[in-house]
């Protein structure tokens, strides 16, 4: 009888529990983004309490959003080259006001960064609006003091006309302008003719709400300062669209002879001279669209062995990789992931050795056999390869017949140290059954 008594007691119990709660009820949600801004970082982890949002890369955030209006640790965390759990770098506690949001902007200094918290209004519409909501950001370290235009493309940039100035770490208030085609400048406080970014045109829409931040440029870019867009739909790139871009010329055709280059239609205008198997140039500014190049016999135009196109957009570096044989040749062009993170070096192949169409690509500690290692990635002729993380240290590269031993190129040994970018291509030799590397300069 007393057991019985003892199990009813227990179930009012666990009923008054499930009828009432200790936990707070929210009132509202607002929305929470993170964004990176630590030049040469890492991916930076992004947590709720322990909950992850995402990864962020440098220039890049988390999508706005929206959480209960409750207090919480925002958590920023980095997983080291070499290390199996990840570093909490950053925390910070942000009580969150329903309506509110919330832009945790982390930079500086790696080991010991300082996070930002922008607050502004949600912005909501009725579906009728023309107009757009945007607020301006400065992100980056090197910028200095600035002031921000936002006007039509053409618009002169004058004291009186701009939208706002800004120091690092500063936001301005949001301001809704009309949906419609927009450039936006950056000049130097008080100085309206001394520009240091300048955006494309770009179509802005109704009924959105737009933050946009200035970041310094690292490797990949060729302009000093680029923008990006961040709304509730995602993000919006904003390249500085008076930064040329840059095409590096990389011969690994084996059978095209030496060439003279050219960048016009009637072989006037002289890009390279002698250009061989093997050379590697290094960057060359060149216009924003359509280049034609035509490769002849040194000193005979009337001689054309090889043409192609590349098309370039501007702030963006570029590789013409030649490859393949008389009758199969073509040119490969691609943007090299050169940026450098302060935490890993980076390697990146490139399988341009025709006689091979597949390869294992192995790197291994120095002297370290590959017998019972496993390929650190598998190459295909022509195809782009994804970036190996390594550590600092000294590295043996290899190929090999695929899912073979049998080595075809190696060992070729590199030293690299941490924020090292590696870009190797895989070449033909005189022997078919051979293949080399090719590595490629280091640009400033």
């Amino acid at each position: 009888m007393k057991r019985l008594l003892l199990v009813v007691a227990l179930l009012a119990v666990l009923a008054a529990c499930s009828t009432e709660s200790n936990l707070p009820t929210p009132t509202g949600k607002g929305t929470i983004r993170g964004i990176n801004a630590i030049i040469g970082s890492p991916r930076i982890g992004f947590r709720i309490e322990e909950r992850f949002l995402g990864n962020m890369d440098y220039k890049n955030g988390i999508t706005g959003a929206r959480w209960d209006d409750f207090e919480y640790i925002f958590n920023f965390e980095v997983l080291f080259a070499g290390d199996l759990e990840v570093t909490r770098i950053a925390s910070v506690t942000l009580k969150v006001d329903a309506d509110k949001d919330y832009s945790l902007v982390i930079s500086g200094d790696l080991m010991n960064p300082t996070v930002t918290i922008w607050e502004g209004d949600e912005r909501s519409f009725d579906g009728t609006e023309t107009v757009f909501e945007s607020r301006f950001a400065h992100t980056a370290a090197t910028l200095g003091d600035v002031d921000v235009y936002f006007a039509p493309d053409g618009t002169v940039p004058a004291i009186g006309q701009e939208v706002g100035s800004l120091s690092f770490g500063e936001i301005l208030p949001a301001i809704d302008i009309e949906t419609g085609d927009y450039v936006v400048t950056v000049t130097r406080a008080g100085d309206p003719l001394d520009i240091l970014y300048q955006s494309g045109i770009a179509t802005y829409l109704a009924q959105t709400a737009l933050l946009i931040p200035f970041f310094d440029g690292d490797e990949v870019n060729t302009g000093e300062f680029i923008a990006r867009g961040f709304s509730a739909a995602g993000s919006l790139l904003l390249p500085d669209a008076t930064a040329l871009p840059t095409i590096r010329f990389i011969q690994a055709s084996f059978d095209l002879p030496n060439s003279d280059v050219y960048d016009d239609a009637m072989l006037t205008s002289l890009v390279l001279n002698d250009h061989a198997f093997g050379e590697v140039t290094d960057d060359m500014q060149l216009p924003i669209g359509l280049t034609s190049y035509t490769y002849t016999t040194v000193g005979d135009t009337s001689a054309v062995l090889f043409e192609s196109d590349i098309v370039t957009v501007a702030d963006n570096h570029f590789n013409y990789l030649v490859i393949g044989e008389q009758g199969a040749r073509s040119a490969q062009t691609y943007i090299p992931d050169r940026r450098s993170v302060s935490t890993i070096a980076k390697l990146r192949p490139f399988h341009a050795a025709l006689q091979n169409n597949s390869l294992d690509f192995y790197v291994v500690a120095a002297g370290v056999p590959i017998d019972a290692e496993n390929p650190s990635l598998r190459l295909t002729y022509s195809l782009n390869s994804p970036t190996l993380a390594i550590a600092a240290g000294s590295f043996d590269m290899y190929v090999t017949v695929v899912d073979e031993k049998t080595i075809v190129g190696g060992p070729l040994q590199i030293d690299v140290v941490l924020g090292d970018v590696v870009e190797v291509i895989v070449v033909d030799t005189v022997d078919p059954a051979v293949a080399d590397f090719l590595i490629l300069p280091t640009q400033p």
